[in-house]
């Protein structure tokens, strides 16, 4: 089959890799689709390898049922699904409480294990959510960047019932576009969003958020007082100071953005409001509806309405020109989505 690996440092390419054959408990998929993830990019320009040469990328996965391993039973043969990429121990106590993300053996499909990026995958039957055959592929890939954004607002406290009276998302990457996504699903009184180039902050209306701020600098948010801060950006960005800038006294910090270094806190300005710092690692089934699950339900309810996020899609041959857009802001893209 074919395959969209990692090379090393800022190069990827297509390669030839043998279809993959489902062990018991497993499911093969022929994938539909894969996002592109900002943490993708992150992994692949990091001057110092993250992920072996040579692995299959992708975590934003959507596809079919093609195979079933021994004794998996329940799926049909073309069914749609979407999957949750983790592997974990299973047996420690965060597995058992549903908080697999912080499983000290954890891996995840597109970094340690075989990922999306390709004609087809192997993954666990538990890690698969059916979508209506009604949701496209590119859609439906959406559900694991939307299921972060759910497992961060769940975190801290906040669903429908508890919404904060400011929100603030710093960065109108896909992630922060699903964060407003998730929290006008859940119907947030103000969501403000930061945005640097003009097609994200359309985007960001058009997924309803109440105010689009230019990002400037970390000053210009100064007494902007927000309940909850989301930081999206990651990578080597400033963002954390402008989170503390930003945040109301007795405020929450929430971070979503995945970074690759050090990190800059003003500890004066966050010891002065008492503000909480939350972290927050993909997603989990503790109380009550998974995450994902709770991320599928949003994109079948929003269905086309949430079209604005998907900008490009690239066959999976011209995969490396796939990681060329993504990482050009200029060309429009929010999220690049792979198909085969």
């Amino acid at each position: 089959m074919r395959a969209g690996v990692y090379r090393g440092p800022g190069e990827v390419a297509l390669a030839e890799r043998a279809l993959p054959e489902p062990g018991p408990g497993e499911v093969r998929l022929r994938i539909t689709a894969c996002g592109l993830c900002g943490t993708d990019l992150h992994l692949v320009h990091s001057p110092k390898p993250i992920i072996e040469p040579g692995s299959i990328m992708g975590h934003e996965m959507a596809g079919v049922v093609d195979d079933l391993g021994a004794g998996v039973s329940g799926f049909e043969g073309g069914e749609p699904v979407v999957v949750e990429p983790l592997a974990s121990c299973g047996d420690c106590d965060p597995c058992r409480e549903g908080r697999d993300s912080i499983c000290r053996e954890l891996e995840l499909y597109g970094l340690r294990r075989p990922g999306g990026f390709a004609d087809a995958v192997v993954v666990p039957a538990h890690r698969l959510y059916r979508v209506p055959g009604s949701l496209s592929p590119s859609l439906a890939a959406l559900a694991e960047p939307f299921a972060v954004a759910v497992h961060g607002l769940r975190l801290v406290g906040t669903d429908r019932e508890k919404p904060p009276g400011k929100l603030l998302i710093l960065g109108a990457g896909s992630i922060g576009l699903a964060a407003v996504a998730v929290a006008g699903a859940w119907g947030f009184g103000h969501v403000a969003i930061t945005a640097r180039h003009p097609h994200q902050a359309a985007a960001a209306k058009q997924l309803g958020a109440h105010e689009v701020l230019d990002a400037g600098s970390p000053e210009d948010l100064a007494g902007y007082d927000a309940d909850l801060v989301v930081e999206t950006v990651g990578g080597l960005a400033d963002t954390m100071t402008a989170a503390g800038i930003a945040l109301a006294p007795g405020g929450t910090i929430c971070v979503l953005g995945v970074f690759m270094g050090l990190l800059t806190l003003d500890p004066l300005v966050l010891l002065g409001k008492e503000a909480r710092l939350q972290w927050s690692n993909c997603y989990s089934r503790r109380s009550g509806e998974p995450d994902f699950a709770e991320a599928v339900g949003i994109l079948v309810a929003g269905g086309d309405g949430f079209d604005s996020l998907l900008t490009h899609q690239v066959p999976l041959d011209e995969f490396e020109r796939a990681f060329e857009i993504a990482g050009d802001k200029r060309s429009g893209a929010v999220k690049v989505t792979v198909v085969p």
